[in-house]
């Protein structure tokens, strides 16, 4: 597998239009166990950045591709969201600086230090139905050979049943068992995305 900042550029725009799409969905559920803004708060946040990348030559360099989308996610997505999003892209810059493609240890790397970087923002940890209960289990695929789609579903449903124990959902207590986390569904939006232009 292999991510080339021409493909990570267009897996940003694609994640863009998606969550144009799901946005009500993301929305409703964080009604549901949150403060029911991270719908419109992500939407904000990726129209911005399909502004900034639309229409702009490739990218050549992961890590000024990266660095650009932490920036302007951390300036317009707004809420919780925007920082811990914000910090996935600022790590991969940390690691992928000056890289036009990487694949293998490079890749891994890049991700590991993401999951790390929101763990200790969000001050998380996987198993309290937070976006790092799908992150932590992609990074991991990222060195096995089971299908990233197939982990991203799983991800997805095994953080649907937990009850949540961090940030405004942990006020719902028992009543989050069965509903979708909100930061777990969009970085399964984008990470899908992200899935697909690595598989080529």
């Amino acid at each position: 597998m292999k991510l080339t900042a021409e493909a990570l550029q267009q897996a940003l725009l694609n994640t863009a239009d998606q969550i144009e799409q799901q946005k009500d969905e993301l929305t409703d559920l964080d009604r549901e166990i949150g403060d029911g803004d991270h719908g419109i708060n992500m939407s904000r946040g990726f129209q911005a950045l399909k502004k900034e990348l639309q229409g702009k030559d490739p990218f050549e360099d992961l890590g000024e591709l990266s660095k650009l989308v932490g920036m302007t996610l951390i300036k317009t997505v707004g809420g919780a969201s925007g920082p811990l999003f914000g910090t996935v892209f600022v790590k991969f810059a940390s690691k992928w600086n000056g890289k036009e493609a990487v694949e293998g240890d490079q890749l891994y790397d890049g991700f590991r230090e993401a999951v790390e970087g929101v763990a200790a923002r969000g001050k998380s940890q996987t198993g309290q139905k937070t976006m790092l209960d799908v992150w932590e289990p992609f990074t991991e695929a990222l060195m096995g050979a089971e299908p990233l789609e197939t982990v991203i579903e799983n991800a997805l449903a095994d953080t649907k049943e937990l009850k949540a124990t961090k940030g405004r959902a942990s006020y719902f207590g028992d009543a989050t068992k069965g509903v979708q986390d909100p930061g777990a569904l969009s970085s399964s939006i984008l990470l899908r995305q992200i899935a697909e232009v690595l598989n080529g």
